[in-house]
């Protein structure tokens, strides 16, 4: 299972992810996080929960690269946070991004609005903000994330935390090849 994350904004504008967050990035294979990490501390913790692939956001003072590429179960993923692309989240220019990466399926940030979607033959997962944070257009609300599992396939969860616990806000099934 993947996890991804993004637009955390720890600790400038919020001070950490949902708790039972930290168990479904204890539970992943890989956890991706599509920048604006912001904290250093922060990288380094979720890096205790196993293998991390992040990328540079606008708001990232660190050394990280502005897209990441990995294999999990013979398909190509990639990371991008997405700043620079306007309007926020075009899927057009993601498509574009996704086939200069070569991937099937391109994760990204930047928007803070989650979303599962296919264009034109790619995979868009944005996982939302992990800490609920607004930022550009978007405005404040619950934390979310995404859960990706490979296998015959591809299954995309948004997870969101609401008030009481976490639930699957949106999930699609995706046949590749």
């Amino acid at each position: 299972m993947i996890a991804v994350i993004s637009d955390s904004h720890i600790p400038k504008r919020a001070q950490d992810i949902p708790e039972k967050f930290y168990s479904i990035l204890n539970e992943a294979e890989t956890i991706v996080h599509c920048g604006d990490i912001v904290s250093k501390d922060f990288k380094e913790k979720i890096e205790k929960y196993g293998e991390v692939v992040a990328v540079k956001g606008n708001c990232d003072r660190m050394d990280l690269e502005p897209s990441e590429t990995f294999e999990k179960q013979g398909l190509k993923f990639g990371a991008y946070h997405g700043s620079g692309i306007t309007p926020r989240g075009h899927h057009p220019t993601l498509v574009k991004t996704a086939e200069t990466l070569s991937c099937d399926i391109l994760f990204h940030g930047h928007s803070h609005k989650e979303e599962i979607v296919e264009e034109d033959g790619k995979i868009l997962v944005n996982p939302g903000s992990c800490t609920g944070v607004g930022g550009g257009t978007a405005k404040p609300g619950n934390p979310t994330m995404a859960k990706i599992v490979p296998e015959k396939g591809l299954k995309a969860q948004i997870i969101e935390k609401t008030d009481k616990d976490l639930r699957v806000k949106k999930e699609e099934t995706f046949q590749i090849r």
